[in-house]
């Protein structure tokens, strides 16, 4: 292992060949297997047990069946296992090792799909989902086909949509026209402009008599969505929702917390479901609203009436799902998350955006003095500041992390002339609202907050964001907090303030690029799939033994088509009883998705 200016052995095994035998297992040129000691282990002993278990392998027996192994290209189970532990030579070390990243790709996509085709009732609507994931994702319904509502809604808007903007409401709908329930990621770049599309869908169902949902991760977003949409829609009279309206149909859209898929919220007739920031959710949250079926025969005011579960025919439908993520995700991790999710993209910003000037400096006192002053000078001239911080109160274990509250006097006084306010996830709610009403009225001119604001806060004219301890946070991250900021038509600018020289290197991306899809990747290269998302949560992010997504994704591509050949093949999987055994053994599929 090679460190700073030398080359360092940590583990390394030493086999004498007593025998012919051992010369002929270890011939020249043919690859040697070395396991880790483990546990006490040590690597002869597991290389000798796992030769032994490999001469009990059955010769035969492949849960998936040969059509797949053909046309994928793929080596036969018990070569697989044989070519990883004692390859005769490269090449059959990374076919074998290319079969293995395919099983993990490949039972993760079976699980997620059959997942999806079990939630539905009947044969048809199960053929239409597998259609459409077969099929490229170019379908859209012309302006025409939208609904009035939705077409005077964009008229009325004080701005125009960009083209990515009316090609993403277009798919959408084209979707929520469909016989199977939609299931759609939204994504794209900071400020492109995702919520207005999501809310236009929503004007789409609501225009057709049905309900809809906008579900995000905190009350401060909620608010902000909130306020948002009333000075869009100015004639819609103001009202304080309780689920009883939702259950009468007397609301149309709703727009909430966690709260909305709890199982005492029911609906009328919810035909689409907005997941603002969907990573924020769990996979069993988002999939709740799975369970508030309405009756598509039934006039929209009363489509889930007297419903049960002995009701649920074929007249049921869940709703549609329109995920949003301000996070972009590469389509190899969207589809190792999801499956059977559906992708569009926002890919150009609303004209007059004023690029956001970025800024790498490293956390001594020479740079602190700097940024310093560059606050000042912001200040002066009537700007606003966000300070942001990795933790709240300062930490024994972590002193060396900048903390917001213990910042907040030292910033105060430095600053004596500006007033600062604070801004935390341990806050109560009226406490947030009013720390960010006192910021965007100007009231204070410094915020003092933790990542708490990377999600939705619109301050238009706050024009610096100075991060403390950046190398705590991932490279989308920060892309992510950056774009609380060139909101307005300041010039604004991002300092990301490093505590040691050697995570300067790392950082330099989001000088040299403002590409938040370029950056997730890079994000998902350095970090992996947990980090870029930010949690590493149960059935959040599937593990994988040896698969790696940021490498191995042409294979996830691969193993996705296979599966929905299989799904169409036996939508219950009863004709490939082994693969399903197997399936079941792997993800138990009752719980397939949590």
């Amino acid at each position: 292992m090679k460190t700073k200016d030398h080359y360092e052995m940590r583990e390394y095994n030493i086999d004498v060949l007593e025998d012919d035998k051992d010369s002929s297992f270890h011939a020249k040129g043919r690859p040697y297997p070395i396991y880790p000691s483990k546990g006490g282990l040590k690597p002869n002993f597991l290389r000798d047990i796992v030769a032994s278990a490999l001469q009990a392998l059955p010769v035969n027996v492949d849960p998936i069946p040969r059509s797949i192994i053909q046309d994928f290209g793929l080596p036969s189970l018990y070569d697989a296992y044989y070519g990883i532990h004692q390859p005769k030579d490269i090449n059959e070390a990374d076919l074998a090792r290319r079969r293995l990243i395919f099983d993990e790709f490949f039972y993760l996509q079976l699980g997620r799909l059959f997942q999806m085709l079990e939630s539905l009732g009947t044969k048809i609507e199960k053929d239409g989902l597998l259609d459409k994931y077969r099929k490229p994702e170019s379908n859209a319904a012309y302006m025409q086909e939208w609904s009035s509502l939705t077409r005077e809604f964009v008229k009325a808007l004080p701005y125009s949509l960009t083209a990515s903007q009316l090609k993403a409401v277009s798919e959408i709908i084209w979707d929520l026209k469909q016989p199977v329930p939609m299931n759609r990621l939204l994504q794209g770049d900071v400020g492109c402009g995702k919520t207005i599309v999501a809310f236009l869908a929503c004007m789409e169902v609501i225009g057709s008599g049905y309900q809809a949902a906008f579900m995000v991760p905190t009350e401060l977003l909620a608010i902000q969505h909130y306020e948002h949409f009333n000075n869009l829609l100015k004639s819609v009279e103001e009202v304080e929702c309780k689920p009883s309206d939702l259950q009468t149909g007397d609301i149309s859209m709703v727009i909430g917390t966690h709260s909305l898929i709890a199982e005492s919220v029911e609906f009328s007739a919810l035909r689409i479901a907005v997941v603002d920031e969907q990573h924020r959710f769990g996979v069993i949250q988002r999939g709740r609203f799975n369970s508030k079926l309405y009756n598509t025969a039934l006039g929209p005011r009363f489509a889930t009436a007297n419903l049960d579960e002995t009701s649920k025919g074929d007249n049921y439908m869940a709703p549609h799902v329109l995920a949003m993520s301000a996070t972009p995700i590469p389509r190899t991790l969207a589809l190792a998350l999801y499956g059977d999710v559906s992708l569009t993209q926002i890919t150009d910003l609303p004209p007059g955006r004023i690029p956001v000037e970025t800024l790498i400096v490293e956390g001594n006192d020479h740079g602190f003095e700097n940024v310093y002053k560059i606050m000042l000078d912001e200040l002066q001239g009537e700007g606003k500041v966000y300070l942001v911080y990795p933790v709240i109160e300062q930490s024994e274990q972590l002193p060396q992390l900048r903390a917001a509250s213990a910042d907040f006097e030292a910033i105060s006084t430095r600053f004596w002339g500006y007033r600062c306010g604070l801004l935390h996830g341990k806050m109560k709610s009226d406490e947030k609202d009013e720390a960010l009403k006192r910021f965007r009225c100007g009231e204070t001119q410094i915020l003092l907050a933790t990542q708490v604001i990377e999600i939705g806060v619109d301050v238009p004219d706050a024009s610096l964001m100075v991060v403390m301890n950046a190398e705590r946070f991932g490279i989308a991250q920060l892309h992510q907090l950056r774009g609380r900021v060139g909101r307005g038509s300041r010039k604004s600018k991002c300092i990301f303030i490093a505590s040691t020289s050697n995570s300067l290197s790392r950082l330099k991306v989001l000088e040299k690029s403002s590409d938040g899809f370029y950056l997730a990747n890079v994000d998902l290269l350095l970090r992996g799939p947990g980090d870029l998302l930010g949690k590493k949560q149960s059935g959040h992010i599937p593990e994988f033994p040896i698969a790696r997504l940021e490498a191995d994704g042409n294979l996830l591509q691969e193993a996705h088509v296979a599966a929905l050949k299989l799904l169409g093949v036996s939508h219950d999987l009863e004709k490939f009883p082994l693969l399903k055994a197997e399936l079941s053994m792997r993800q138990p599929l009752s719980f397939l998705g949590d």
